[in-house]
């Protein structure tokens, strides 16, 4: 199997100086599945300062890929991460907006699969990757999820402005940085995946951003910033019923 990927990867104080220099509006952040996006997210959104507008993957969880399209096209100052709607990541073109691909070693991720098996928190993430092989015939069916993942951007990545691969391996030198061991003590006493890889980064800007950093209230504050009427929110609703993701992933 061939996992070389013909990708250049930059280290987050590299993308961090990139994003101050060419003062983006806008930061939409790709990943997959364990690739550390949680972390990752977080922590760099507060380092661009979006401390208010910071919209993670769970934000669009059962979503229909209609309610990210208009969500895009319809707000400003945001920073998105997102690891679903692989399909038509190259319809969410904006104008003064950053694309980033979080990558990390695909044996680590399957590492990370492992280990939410063992301990009672597997989602079914290899079964929603292979679902999004028959829409990259081109890419080879028979390497595992990660790397097929990977493969997904090496392919779309020139179809976008303002693209960078950000490589996970670079946040090791961050300084909210949990390694391995203590995170793999953690979720022996904890199986909230997101809490666990999260906890550090949490109480660490607690005090930069008055506590608003717990996901519960950043949730609730982002709500309040969407501007979709009612009208706009039942079609949504209505596209995702029709189109649902048992039927498909293209839309998801």
């Amino acid at each position: 199997m061939n996992k070389k990927i013909n990708l250049n990867l930059y280290k987050w104080e590299d993308i961090t100086q990139i994003f101050f220099e060419k003062k983006f509006d806008n930061v939409i952040l790709f990943s997959q599945p364990r690739s550390g996006s949680t972390f990752v997210s977080n922590l760099l959104s507060k380092e661009f300062k979006f401390y208010k507008n910071f919209f993670p993957e769970e934000f669009f969880i059962n979503q229909h890929f209609s309610y990210l399209k208009f969500f895009i096209k319809k707000h400003n100052n945001f920073f998105i991460n997102t690891n679903e709607y692989w399909v038509r990541r190259i319809d969410l073109i904006k104008s003064n907006t950053m694309y980033l691909y979080l990558y990390r070693d695909s044996d680590e991720i399957l590492s990370s699969y492992e280990k939410a098996k063992k301990y009672n928190y597997y989602f079914g993430w290899e079964e929603m990757i292979n679902k999004y092989r028959k829409f990259f015939p081109e890419i080879e069916q028979s390497i595992c999820p990660p790397l097929f993942g990977h493969r997904v951007w090496e392919n779309q990545i020139g179809k976008f402005n303002n693209a960078y691969t950000l490589s996970y391996e670079s946040f090791k030198t961050h300084k909210f940085y949990l390694n391995s061991k203590t995170r793999n003590t953690k979720i022996t006493e904890l199986k909230d995946i997101e809490i666990v890889e999260n906890q550090n980064i949490k109480k660490k800007f607690v005090k930069d951003v008055d506590g608003k950093t717990l996901f519960k209230k950043v949730l609730k504050n982002e709500k309040k910033n969407i501007k979709f009427n009612f009208v706009q929110k039942f079609y949504f609703f209505v596209r995702r019923k029709l189109d649902s993701r048992k039927k498909s992933r293209k839309n998801y």
